[in-house]
């Protein structure tokens, strides 16, 4: 790999840093593209750091559209890229706006290269490479604008080839009659109309040439997370009604951005001790799988698969927080505090003593809020007691008594 260290070179703040962190923090890569036909390390750090007030380029590495790639920062450094998953992500920007642009070979090597050196550094599975629009909070931007299944593809399957375009077949009809289900590989007018709706309200699914390729079923699943609907690149009744009535905001601010500096949300993603589950391929499995699909309603089989998702984004509705399939913090929290999800009741008060209060009850307390569970009541779980108290607008005493008890567990 051709890596040039800019880390010395590239404009920063003179009265601002950003944060570091140890490397055993990191658990993610975050692929992104840079939403521009050109640019440089070079030319991001003056914007980040002149017109956004941020202290330095957003990006760990820049991969330039010939493949070279520009170290911008340690990987210990907590630079602003995905909002509050700054804190374990390393960041990596493909220069390029893959909406209308394709990606260059020389950049789809180097990036794959430096993602696949990074996992085996941090210890990272493949699982854990996400786009941006991935992360908590993102669903709406169409950042990389690349298929992340099929580069998570690549990074398993070394000299992986780019997928072809599917060429125009006999079986394009013009003026077809409108079909119920739109689906990968069908060709048409509607297609066509698809396309057209979809590049209109700026999910741009490359050539409008009627044929659902892989860049048009890309732009439906970036719409339906966007639209809060089922997440499955399939133009069904749900999905029509949504591109209908679907009204084109602009451009949302930027979450990395200064604004959006570390906050309690931080601290709760950081103090994760249990895994973010997701529809990925392959589909993640695991006892907490099982433990999540007892509690939404969804067959008990220990894989994340659609169905899985669809019933998290009915609780996910139904609690009022973040609709996005997802089961991070903000949703093992409001998991937790169901009615039944543990025989554990209010016992006592909780609060820091010598010795430290020991417990199943404390044990759950922790499970609640997002901290590690060894069931000892010591000073991280009493300062994670008082945000939720600050947030809740409750007496902020760092003490579990029994209005506090109510609010975690809705009981």
């Amino acid at each position: 790999m051709n890596i040039i260290d800019k880390r010395r070179s590239l404009a920063s703040s003179s009265s601002r840093s950003y944060r570091r962190r140890a490397r055993s923090a990191i658990r993610n890569i975050a692929i992104h593209h840079s939403a521009t036909t050109s640019g440089s390390a070079e030319a991001f750090a003056r914007y980040h750091v002149n017109q956004l007030g941020w202290p330095g380029i957003g990006y760990h590495y820049v991969v330039d559209r010939d493949g070279s790639i520009s170290l911008c920062h340690d990987l210990e450094v907590v630079s602003y890229h995905v909002g509050n998953s700054n804190s374990f992500a390393v960041g990596i920007c493909m220069v390029g706006d893959f909406r209308t642009q394709s990606l260059p070979e020389a950049q789809r090597r180097s990036t794959l290269n430096l993602t696949r050196s990074l996992m085996d550094q941090l210890n990272i599975p493949v699982e854990n490479v996400w786009g941006h629009i991935e992360f908590p909070g993102y669903s709406w931007k169409p950042c990389p604008s690349i298929n992340m299944q099929n580069f998570r593809s690549w990074l398993r399957e070394e000299g992986a080839e780019l997928s072809p375009i599917p060429a125009p077949t006999t079986t394009y009809v013009a003026g077809a009659r409108q079909r119920t289900l739109l689906t990968r590989g069908d060709q048409g007018d509607d297609i066509r109309a698809l396309q057209e709706r979809l590049d209109e309200l700026g999910f741009n699914p490359g050539p409008i040439d009627g044929i659902f390729g892989p860049q048009t079923a890309d732009a439906v699943m970036r719409f339906q997370r966007t639209a809060s609907v089922a997440v499955d690149g399939i133009v069904g009744p749900e999905t029509r009604r949504a591109l209908r009535d679907f009204e084109h905001t602009g451009e949302q601010p930027e979450h990395g951005s200064p604004t959006d500096e570390p906050d309690e949300r931080e601290e709760m993603y950081q103090s994760e001790t249990r895994r973010m589950l997701r529809l990925l391929s392959p589909m993640m499995r695991g006892a907490d799988v099982q433990e999540v699909q007892q509690k939404v309603g969804a067959a008990t089989d220990g894989i994340f698969g659609p169905e899985t998702e669809s019933r998290v984004r009915e609780f996910q509705r139904r609690e009022g927080i973040t609709v996005d399939g997802i089961v991070g913090p903000q949703t093992w929290r409001a998991l937790d505090r169901m009615n039944g999800s543990s025989g554990i009741r209010y016992q006592r008060l909780l609060s820091v003593q010598t010795p430290f209060i020991r417990g199943e009850d404390v044990k759950r307390v922790q499970r609640a809020l997002n901290v590690t569970v060894d069931g000892i009541y010591g000073p991280l779980t009493e300062r994670a007691v008082r945000n939720f108290q600050r947030r809740e607008g409750i007496t902020i005493d760092g003490i579990v008594g029994p209005q506090t008890w109510r609010r975690l567990f809705n009981e």
